[in-house]
C-alpha cells in the first residue's frame, strides 16, 4: 500500500500532539526532530510490508501451477503466506 509522506507526516504530528496534551509524554527534544524520527520508523514500517508482499507474490509465482490445479483462492493463499511470513520475521501488520 502506498501512502505518501505528507499524509503519515500529518497523522504522526497529531498523535504527537494528542499524547502531549493528555500529559502521557514530556519531550526533551525538539518537536520537529521527534516527528521526524516517527516519520521515518513509519516510513521504514511501510517499506518493510512492502517487501514482504513482494517475497510473497514471488512465492505464488512459483507455485501457480499448484495453484491452479488446486483451485485454490490466490487472494487467501497470500494472506496466509504473508502472515505467516510476518509471523516468522516478528512484523507487526
Amino acid at each position: 500500500m502506498k501512502v505518501k509522506e505528507e499524509y503519515i507526516r500529518r497523522i504522526c504530528r497529531t498523535v504527537l500532539s494528542r499524547w502531549k496534551e493528555k500529559g502521557l509524554i514530556r519531550p526533551k527534544a525538539d518537536e520537529d526532530v521527534l516527528l521526524g524520527k516517527m516519520v521515518g520508523e513509519v516510513m521504514a514500517d511501510f517499506r518493510r510490508e512492502e517487501e514482504l508482499d513482494r517475497e510473497v507474490t514471488s512465492i505464488l509465482e512459483k507455485h501457480s501451477g499448484e495453484l491452479a490445479r488446486s483451485q485454490a483462492s490466490s487472494h487467501l493463499m497470500f494472506q496466509k503466506i504473508k502472515e505467516r511470513l510476518a509471523r516468522e520475521r516478528k512484523i507487526v501488520l
